[in-house]
């Protein structure tokens, strides 16, 4: 933002000159003349105008008058497209610095929309010639013509700029006295919507991710469902609330504080209402019927870790090598 870094990425200027190509290869056809191209330039309308009526007959005279038909076009506004506003924070990527391609990579803001008003004049001496440019033209907009623009929000970019006919109004010089030059002048008033972006930010590789899932809101708990529960690694449980995994350590009401705490080394295959009803413990337990057991996670148990192999470079597909690590130690 204002951070003194340049950039230029030309947008205006490019939407001025594809304006002006669209309607560069209109031509009309003149009785004993036949086809001819009609020219365009930008500029205001005003000052063509004046060429136009310039006085050519005095021999002192220097300028000369324009010859037509002839088209010219400018901007006559621009103006925040509110309704077309996106998240100003998100970004594009487009493409990994050459340096560093393995290591950083090129990204550039969300682009802010605007309406540029652009006025297209069409100017003729009489109205068979300006009604054939007028013809060719308006069957392209139904109101909207879009095209597609190169590198108008960065390198190796293409926008679809929409531009939409909004208005036609007709001027017919036809009154004054017989030396006066008659213009006819059809204006059309086009919006085009473009985007104008800032410059690119290098930044870093995301290449290791660490995901933690927090499924189970309190720890695991289950309840003994044996009668006779004695020196036993396998125990008969029911009860079970929450979901209970290898490797969590158990606890029980009444647990001597010198006592080490087994760890569960595998869980029953059998279920009762999509629950295990029997889990094997490190150690061998006599416990009590209906004794309340709580099993609590094993640090690191439901952390996964994504990496990406240093060499590989973005964008990633089925060749490059992805790592994943359950469990890892987060430190």
């Amino acid at each position: 933002m204002l951070n003194g870094k340049h950039f230029y990425n030309q947008t205006l200027k490019k939407a001025v000159a594809v304006f002006g190509t669209v309607f560069n290869n209109i031509k009309i056809v003149q009785q004993g003349v036949g086809e001819v191209r009609v020219p365009i330039s930008y500029g205001p309308r005003k000052k063509f105008l004046a060429r136009i009526s310039a006085d050519n007959s005095g021999a002192t005279s220097k300028s000369i008058a324009l010859k037509l038909p002839r088209m010219s076009f400018e901007i006559t506004s621009i103006a925040y497209d509110s309704a077309n506003g996106l998240n100003k924070f998100n970004k594009r990527v487009v493409s990994a610095s050459a340096s560093s391609a393995t290591t950083s990579i090129d990204t550039i803001n969300q682009g802010v929309p605007y309406d540029i008003g652009m006025q297209l004049n069409i100017m003729a001496k009489n109205q068979d010639d300006a009604l054939q440019i007028f013809e060719q033209i308006l069957p392209t907009f139904t109101p909207e013509y879009t095209i597609a623009i190169k590198d108008m929000e960065g390198a190796g970019t293409v926008t679809d700029v929409p531009i939409i006919l909004n208005s036609v109004s007709i001027q017919d010089d036809y009154e004054g006295d017989f030396q006066t030059r008659r213009t006819l002048i059809y204006s059309l008033e086009f919006n085009m919507k473009v985007k104008f972006v800032g410059g690119v930010s290098e930044g870093k590789i995301i290449r290791t991710v660490d995901t933690f899932f927090y499924s189970d809101i309190e720890n695991p708990s289950a309840k003994v469902n044996s009668t006779s529960l004695s020196d036993s690694a396998t125990i008969p449980i029911d009860n079970v609330i929450g979901t209970l995994r290898v490797g969590q350590t158990m606890t029980f009401e009444g647990m001597p504080r010198s006592f080490i705490p087994p760890t569960i080394t595998a869980i029953a295959n059998t279920f009762t209402n999509g629950k295990p009803n029997s889990i094997t413990v490190s150690a061998n337990q006599t416990i009590p019927n209906n004794t309340k057991l709580t099993f609590i996670n094993k640090n690191g148990e439901e952390n996964v870790r994504s990496t990406v192999a240093a060499g590989d470079e973005p964008p990633l597909d089925e060749t490059d090598t992805i790592t994943t690590t359950f469990g890892f130690d987060h430190g």
